[in-house]
Order: structure tokens, then C-alpha cells, then sequence
């Protein structure tokens, strides 16, 4: 069986760990990302990855939700989700693999779409990299030593994953195998996310963890004044209202909508990352999560190359959390995966003995004056002559995403329902 995933939002780690079930891209000037290296798809083909991603990303943001808890921030990576449990579908058959790729909306299995994976992962960090931003993306295989994994299971997920086998004890010291690798989360987010595994996570029985790591560090094209940051209104969801600290300035900023739905895109140095904000123009946020499809996102989401200076007002704000996803996947459709008595991981160690116990995400956000910090792990955004723009403040609560405007993949996506919480 597989024991157990971890992951989290922000910076980015995802893990999978397996137990076993009781009996019964091209040249450039600075170094290519290590991934670069590995097969690459046809664009083609990672267009198709990244458009099953997004589909997955607002199909996943819905339990998430519910999961959290209304009138609470979150934020997750469904990037880090999606790497980590494609890792884990490469060892999956039979049924336990066609609900896996239903769930998650891939355009094959695991192994099949790795080259896609490579290529959106060598563009992902190549955009995010430019003009003084930093994205890391990183996947890692832990294996029991001394236990015989697949032969095509460890070469696809070396070649394709860049995820070579890295061996420690599970069975005989499950609190070293945790140390090692919450060290190595540790390094991959620089030290934003120190302990994703917590004591018991791992245990005697597990054999195998996948783990996934994102970390993102953007500056905003045009960075708010922080002399200007001052407390302003912000109305929450019960209409309550609370002052927060907001950030003002003129920004250059990239407006859209459709169906009663507003969006601001914010641009990171070099344009080729960007946050957006998307908020109903009337009623709850509520209204708007409950119609949150890849369709209304692509309508609403902003034009590419019409930005314009614009007054802008956005409060800062900083949380995270730890979440357990099992359940939340299970419930989308993919619940062999879990069970014990059901699980076909068979093409992991060429047996039936293997199920995934558990799926850990944390994640971060930090926004304030001069960008964004973002990390998070998972175990198994012209000017013309008399025109005065309207000035824009968020003060509602709204969602957020940290996506690549050149290829659409979404590395994070949240809520705000008030930035005093996690400050």
C-alpha cells in the first residue's frame, strides 16, 4: 500500500509515501533548470497537460473550500498536488490508475505525459526566474533500502520526473527518514516550510514517499510605496467591517470579467508571472466559488498586453496552512487509491501490497510592497492624454492565483476572506 502524501500551499512540497498493507527546452545564457534536461513533449502536448491541470486546480478548489472551512483564508498549489500524484499514477493500473487520471484530468498516465510535465515544469521555472524572480520546482523519491521498485517506475520517474530513487530506513527508523526528508523540503523552499512531515507520518510500514516542492519569490513590475501602506476599510463576507493594512499606489494593471465577475491582473518583473484577483461585483464571494469552472476563468481572466497605469489598492497579507488531501481526493473519485483491499499500485514493485495512506500539503503566501513569497510541499498583471482612471481597491474578499501567463499553469490558487487572519 502507499502510506501516505503530503501537501501544502504556498511554497509547494507534495510527498507520497507507500507502506505495505497488512496481510490479506532550449539554450540560454544562465543554466538551464535541471528538468530542461529531461524529454520534452510537443507544445501541443503541454498545452493539454496544463489545460487538465487548470481543470483539476478549480475542480479541487471547491473540497478544498469546504474542507477549510467558510470565511477562512487558504491557499494551496494544485501544481504540487497534480506533480506528486502523477508520480504516484506512474506506478498505477487498472482501475486505480483510470479513476487517478479522471480525478486529475490528465491526457494519459503518469508515465505517459511525463515528457508533458518536463516541458511545463522547464517553461514554469524559466519564466518564473527572469528579471530577479526565483521559482524552484523539485521532486523527490524515497525509497525503502533494500527494497526491488519496478525497473520503469524508477526510470521515468529519474528521466521524467528528475526524481532519481534516494534510499533511507523507513522500517527500521521511521524518525530519521522524516528528519531527511523535511531537510530536503526544507532546502527546496528556502527554509519556508521546515517540518512538513510531523511525527508518525511515517512508521515501519512505509516503503516509498514522493514528495514535491515550490518555491516562488516575485517582484511586483511596479512595487508599492510603503509609505503609502495606511489601514483602510475591508468588508468581510458577513458585512462586517474591519480595517486592514492596504497597499496603494499606481500600478500597471490588467482589468477583465464576464458574468458579474471582476478580475485585476498584477504583473512580477518581466510579465511572465502575474497575480490575479477575481471578486464578484455583487454578493458573496460564495457566489462566485460555487461557479469557478476553467471556462468562466478563461472569460474572465484579463487580456494579454492591456495593462495600464491605474490607481491600485490591494491589502497585504501572510498565512498558510497544513492540510490533508486524502480525503479530499478520495471523495473527487479516485478512492481505490486509498483502500487497502483495492489499491493497484502493482506497477511500483510489481505487487499488489501497496496503497496510499496519506497526501500533505503545506503551503504559504506572503504579499506585500515589493512582490510575493509562495512555497509549498506535498508528500505521496498606456496612458493617455485627459484620461484620470479609476482608482480600484479590493476591499472584499476575493480569490487570488499565482499563475504563467505565457503557458496558463496555475502554481497557486487561494482565498482572502480577511487579511487580518495569519498576520
Amino acid at each position: 500500500m502507499i502510506a501516505a502524501m503530503r501537501s501544502m500551499p504556498g511554497a509547494g512540497v507534495v510527498v507520497a509515501m507507500l507502506s505495505v498493507a497488512p496481510p490479506g527546452c532550449t539554450n540560454s545564457s544562465p543554466p538551464l533548470p535541471a528538468v530542461c534536461s529531461a524529454p520534452q513533449a510537443s507544445s501541443t502536448a503541454a498545452a493539454a497537460l496544463v489545460t487538465g491541470d487548470t481543470a483539476f486546480a478549480l475542480a479541487l478548489y471547491g473540497p478544498v473550500a469546504a474542507a477549510v472551512g467558510a470565511d477562512q483564508n487558504f491557499v494551496i498549489s494544485p501544481y504540487s498536488v497534480s506533480v506528486t500524484m502523477r508520480m504516484v499514477d506512474v506506478g498505477a493500473a487498472g482501475e486505480t490508475d483510470a479513476q487517478m487520471q479522471s480525478v486529475l484530468r490528465l491526457p494519459g498516465n503518469g508515465a505517459t505525459v511525463a515528457a508533458s510535465s518536463a516541458a511545463v515544469a522547464c517553461q514554469d521555472e524559466i519564466d518564473g526566474s527572469s528579471q530577479s524572480n526565483q521559482l524552484l520546482l523539485a521532486n523527490a523519491l524515497w525509497g525503502q533500502m533494500g527494497t526491488a521498485f519496478e525497473p520503469t517506475f524508477l526510470s521515468v520517474l529519474s528521466t521524467g520526473y528528475d526524481a532519481p530513487l534516494r534510499q533511507v530506513d523507513f522500517a527500521g527508523d521511521p524518525g530519521g527518514a522524516t528528519a531527511t526528508i523535511n531537510q530536503w523540503v526544507s532546502q527546496e523552499t528556502q527554509t519556508e516550510i521546515p517540518s512538513l512531515l510531523q511525527p508518525g507520518d511515517l512508521d515501519t510500514a512505509t516503503r516509498l514517499a514522493l514528495v514535491n516542492a515550490v518555491y516562488f519569490k516575485g517582484a511586483w513590475a511596479t512595487a508599492f510605496d510603503p509609505s503609502q501602506t495606511a489601514p483602510l476599510p475591508f468588508t468581510l463576507s458577513d458585512g462586517t467591517q474591519v480595517s486592514v493594512p492596504t497597499m496603494s499606489g499606481v500600478v500597471n494593471l490588467s482589468e477583465g470579467g464576464t458574468q458579474g465577475v471582476a478580475s485585476y491582473e498584477l504583473p512580477y518583473k518581466g510579465g511572465s508571472l502575474a497575480m490575479d484577483f477575481l471578486l464578484p461585483l455583487q454578493g458573496p464571494l460564495s457566489a462566485l466559488e460555487s461557479i469557478l469552472t476553467p471556462a468562466l476563468l478563461s472569460s474572465t481572466l484579463p487580456r494579454p498586453g492591456g495593462g495600464s497605469q491605474t490607481p491600485f489598492s490591494l491589502p497585504k497579507f501572510s498565512f498558510g496552512q497544513r492540510l490533508r488531501l486524502d480525503p479530499v481526493l478520495a471523495s473527487m473519485g479516485m478512492p481505490d487509491l486509498f483502500d487497502p483491499e483495492k489499491a493497484d499500485l502493482s506497477g511500483v514493485d510489481g505487487a499488489s501490497d501497496l496503497y496510499l495512506g496519506a497526501v500533505v500539503q503545506e503551503a504559504l503566501v506572503v504579499v506585500d510592497e515589493q512582490g510575493t513569497v509562495a512555497a509549498a510541499s506535498t508528500a505521496a498583471t498606456g496612458l493617455s492624454s485627459y484620461y484620470a482612471p479609476t482608482p480600484i481597491a479590493l476591499s472584499r474578499p476575493f480569490l487570488f492565483l499565482i499563475r504563467d501567463t505565457k503557458n496558463g499553469s496555475i502554481l497557486f490558487l487561494g482565498r482572502v476572506e480577511d487579511p487580518r487572519q495569519g498576520s
